[in-house]
Formats: C-alpha cells, structure tokens, sequence
C-alpha cells in the first residue's frame, strides 16, 4: 500500500519494494523510475512519476510528489453505499484515460487512491508490474491476481477487473479465490460463480446481471461507458431491498446448491486438465479433430437421431446417453451451449477409454448404468465410472414451452487426494444431483436449449475391489 514518508524534510508518497530489491531488481526499479503514471482531477490528466528511491530500516521505498487518497483496496471493503461513489470515480478516471496515451491501465487496487474530491491517481503500472514480479503470489492476489483475467487485454480486461471488484462489495467475497495463480487463473477461466444476487437476497437485481455480465470476459457485452453510467444509477436509490425472513432462508439455500454445482462441475473440468495422461490427450486431439472434419457436414444435412422424439424423451435420452459416451447423440438432443460441459466430458472419456483400449486390451471406464444394474460391485482398481444413475423425469410445464424437473445420480471420475501418488488412478465419486431443462423446436424437432443446475449433494465413494 502506497505510504507517507519524509523525505528531504518534505512530505512524499511512498511504495514498498521490499527488503531484499538488490543488484539487477534494483537497477530494473531505478530505470522505471520514469515511467508515468496520471492524476485525473476536475476533468484534467496529468503526468505523475516517482522521484527517486530511498532505504528505510531494511526496506527500499520508491518515492514521488504527495497525493493524499485512499487506496482502492481499502474502498473494497467497505459498504455498497461507501464504495460505490468511489468505484464510480475510478471507472470514469480509467475511461478517460483510455481516450489519450495511457491506453488501457491494468486495475491494481493499491495502486489507485482517491481522495474526497474526486481526484484519482493511478501509480505507475511499468513500476507496478516490475513491483509484483518480486513480491510473492499472497502479496498480489487480493489487489490484483483476484481482480483479472488471464486471458483478457484492453476494455473487456478492465471491465473484467471493476466488475470483479463490485463482486466484492456487493457480497463481501471475490469471485475467484485459491492459494496458488494457476487455480486462480483456471477458475477465472472456467468456474460458474453465483450471482451476487443470489448471494445476497434482495440485491437489485439489474446490477447483479450487470456484473455477471462483466465477469464472463466476452469482448463488447460491457462496456466500461456503460458499466460508469450504471454504476451512476446504482447510487440514486438503495442497492439492496431487505428480504423477509423467508425470501432470505430460500434465497440462501438456492445459492449454496448452485454453488455447489458449479464447484462440482469445475472440479471435474480441471481433473480432465491434469491427471490424464498426455498420450490419451494427444491421441483425444488426433482422434476428435478427425472425426469432426469428416462427420460435420454429414451431421448438418443428416436428420437427428431424435427426430419424431417427444420432449421428454429427448431430456431421457440426453441423460441415458452418458452411460454410453454417446456424445453424438447428446448434441443431437441439445442447440446452442446447453449440456457443452457434460457433452465434452463424454467425449473425452470416449476417446480416452478408445486409447486405453487400443494399448491395454479394455476400456478404462464403466458404464454407471451397467454398474448399477449388476448391483454396484466394487470397481476394478483402474476402472472409473462414468454415467447416470436412478434418473428421473417429471414435467413442470407443458408444450408448447415444455419443462422438465430432472433429478438423478452422476458418477464420474474424481481426482485423487492430495496424499496419493503422482501417478495414482483416479477414484469415481457419485452426487445427488437436481436440473431444469427447457425444451423448443428447432427444425421440427424437440432439443434442450437450457439447463439449470438446482441442487447437487455427495453420495458416499463407490467401494473399489483389493488389487490382484
């Protein structure tokens, strides 16, 4: 966090670079000691750099011109009505400061300050960046790591980093959070984080769509003008209507089931990025890219598997298509992006299942189903489950808008514990697990378009049989 020191009998703005900034990290420091960084006050940019740099009881500090303010990080932890002004004012100064030569900034909360008038200043980010390159991963990951994306630039990045910073004052957490900058990344990447208004019972509504909106990183669905002006908005009337006692006990209780989802479903997306073995990956990519190059247009011009299906069979043969990694026929029964994950899962573990049993002579996966029907015995050592279990399909809504309430048990393989070798097999687990499927025509045909995750709860470990 930027600090007061005296220097030369005069007041400066200070930045810790530690205590161990020698030799080579020093002389990077010292040559950026130039780069600008920019005041925006009253509507007006100006140039701000550090002066010189300064040791202080073992800690080396770079120090420039006093500006008073306070850090953006300290703003997050505040209360909506506190923060928001404020985070408004950081918007608006990032927004004007994209228009000239500063470009698109890198959002670093304590790197930001803001004093009561409005004034922002934003600390110089070659300094900042050089700064983060020698300071460990805790140091970084609350002021920047949890406030970006690793795979965004420019506009969409920094929309990315206000609205991850809302996120937390709006809930009192960060959407992403882990102990290490991969996971963190990958979360960011791939994990399905609730709505603020769902973690909160009675936020408006519009601003938590807002956010969301924000944080999926999709270049132009959010602009920084419009996320300044909404933020505006946000301010003119209280940001969260006080529930009833019985809107906040549903409230909660949906947000830890869908919660619990998403965790469930990112779990299973990174044990597929790390424990297969590199081979089976490769092979994955060989196998599924030639396939798709000659099956594409056959499958545009060909009819669906499900054609003539009605709604619920369609939502019966979506889910009984798992225990058969017939990710064909699950596309057929989907359009857009519903059912992607569980799609891709059976893809991949019908191609690696087709690796392993090219060089092992049998599949390394068991069909839930079959698994079930024999009484569930415990698995061979290198068997992993994979399908679905006791499905069920009840209808919410008739056509010509059919919905469906789908509760069933999904076994799939799990990553091993932390204490298990490196090259240890994965174990299966097995989850409770609720959705809501919609359904329209498309074509003539029924398909799937959405699927709502409701609840998932853990179902104890299927037993695995001694090793011969």
């Amino acid at each position: 966090m930027p600090i007061e020191i005296t220097q030369d009998g005069s007041p400066r703005l200070a930045v810790s670079a530690g205590s161990t900034t020698r030799g080579t990290a020093l002389s990077r420091l010292l040559s950026l000691r130039g780069a600008p960084g920019w005041r925006v006050q009253d509507g007006q940019v100006r140039e701000w750099r550090f002066e010189g740099v300064t040791e202080r009881d073992g800690t080396t500090y770079l120090f420039g011109p006093p500006v008073t303010g306070t850090p953006l990080a300290a703003i997050l932890r505040q209360e909506a009505p506190d923060a928001l002004p404020r985070v408004g004012q950081v918007a608006r100064a990032l927004l004007q400061l994209s228009e000239g030569p500063a470009g698109w900034i890198p959002v670093q909360s304590d790197s930001i300050l803001i004093d009561e008038k409005g004034s922002v200043l934003v600390l110089p980010p070659a300094v900042d960046r050089e700064l983060r390159e020698l300071r460990p991963f805790p140091e970084n990951r609350e002021t920047y790591e949890a406030l970006h994306h690793p795979d965004l630039t420019g506009e969409t990045s920094t929309v990315f980093s206000l609205c991850a910073a809302l996120y937390r004052i709006m809930t009192g957490r960060f959407p992403f959070w882990a102990d290490d900058a991969e996971e963190l990344h990958s979360q960011a990447r791939g994990l399905e984080v609730p709505p603020p208004a769902i973690l909160v019972p009675g936020l408006d509504e519009a601003a938590s769509q807002t956010v969301m909106a924000g944080l999926r990183g999709r270049p132009g669905a959010l602009t920084l003008q419009r996320l300044t002006r909404e933020i505006e908005q946000w301010q003119q009337k209280p940001l969260v209507r006080p529930p009833t006692a019985e809107e906040r006990e549903s409230a909660l209780k949906a947000a830890a089931a869908r919660e619990a989802a998403s965790r469930k479903s990112f779990r299973r997306q990174r044990f597929w990025q790390k424990n297969w073995r590199t081979v089976a990956i490769a092979a994955a990519v060989v196998i599924v890219v030639g396939a798709l190059a000659g099956s594409i247009l056959k499958n545009v011009l060909a009819p669906r598997p499900t054609r003539g299906f009605p709604p619920a069979r369609v939502v019966q043969t979506f889910y009984s298509s798992m225990n058969t990694l017939d990710h064909t026929v699950m596309e057929s029964c989907v359009v857009g992006g519903a059912g992607k994950a569980e799609i891709n899962e059976a893809m991949t573990l019908y191609v690696t299942s087709r690796v392993t049993q090219g060089y092992e002579g049998r599949s390394n996966i068991q069909s839930a189903a079959e698994w079930d029907a024999a009484g569930r015995p415990p698995l061979r050592p290198l068997t992993s489950l994979f399908g679905v279990t006791n499905l069920s399909v009840t209808q919410e809504q008739a056509p010509p808008q059919p919905v469906y309430v789908v509760t069933y048990q999904m076994w799939n393989p799990a990553p091993a514990p932390d204490t298990a070798a490196p090259d240890s097999p994965p174990r299966s687990e097995g989850h409770s697990d609720a959705d809501r499927v919609w359904l329209r025509q498309d074509r003539g045909d029924w398909v799937i378009y959405r699927i709502d995750h409701v609840s998932s709860a853990p179902l104890p470990a299927p037993p695995i049989a001694p090793a011969p």
